[in-house]
This record gives structure tokens, C-alpha cells and sequence, in this order.
């Protein structure tokens, strides 16, 4: 989040905003039968109309920058769900079995 509100693209409480509704939306789509890894790529085009979504709720005038934060958003957030099942050993290899 930090280097998002670094570029300045958005204010804090829309990239707030654009993060968890993104997060919550990825997670909601790793539920369902889609293979993980387009997961990165629906997390970006998820963030992308989400961030356009928020600025238009704001009255944000500048679209491609909203649009531009939640598509990073979005490639963040997909970053977030490998690091953590790694973390917690969602990941399982043939030696494990």
C-alpha cells in the first residue's frame, strides 16, 4: 500500500477502498472453479473496473489514474493470496504425498 500511495494516483481512503473490494472479490473467485493461475490476471482486470467504480462513486475526475491504481491493486492482491497460502503451507509437492 505503501508504494501505491507513493505514485499519489489515488487518495487513501479510495485505495483503501479498491484494495479490500478487490481482495474480497479474488478471494471469492480462487472459491470457484477457475484455475489459479489466471488468478493474477483476473485480479488485475477485477481491480482495474473496480478502482474506475470507486472514482466514479467519488466524483474522481482523473479515471485512468483510478483505473491504473486498481489494476496494481489487483496484481498486489494476487501476490497477497500466493505469499500467504506459502506461508501456511497451502502448497503441497509430490515428496509431500
Amino acid at each position: 500500500m505503501d508504494i501505491l500511495q507513493g505514485l499519489q494516483l489515488t487518495n487513501v481512503t479510495e485505495l483503501t477502498i479498491i484494495i479490500l473490494v478487490c481482495y474480497l472479490l479474488t478471494a471469492a473467485a480462487k472459491k470457484s472453479k477457475l484455475d489459479n493461475k489466471y488468478m493474477p490476471f483476473i485480479s488485475m482486470i477485477v481491480g482495474s473496473l473496480v478502482g474506475l467504480l470507486i472514482a466514479l462513486v467519488f466524483h474522481d475526475t482523473e479515471l485512468g489514474k483510478a483505473g491504473l491504481t486498481g489494476f496494481l491493486a489487483g496484481g498486489y492482491t494476487a501476490g497477497l493470496f500466493t505469499g500467504i497460502k506459502g506461508i501456511l503451507g497451502g502448497y503441497t509437492t509430490k515428496e509431500d504425498k
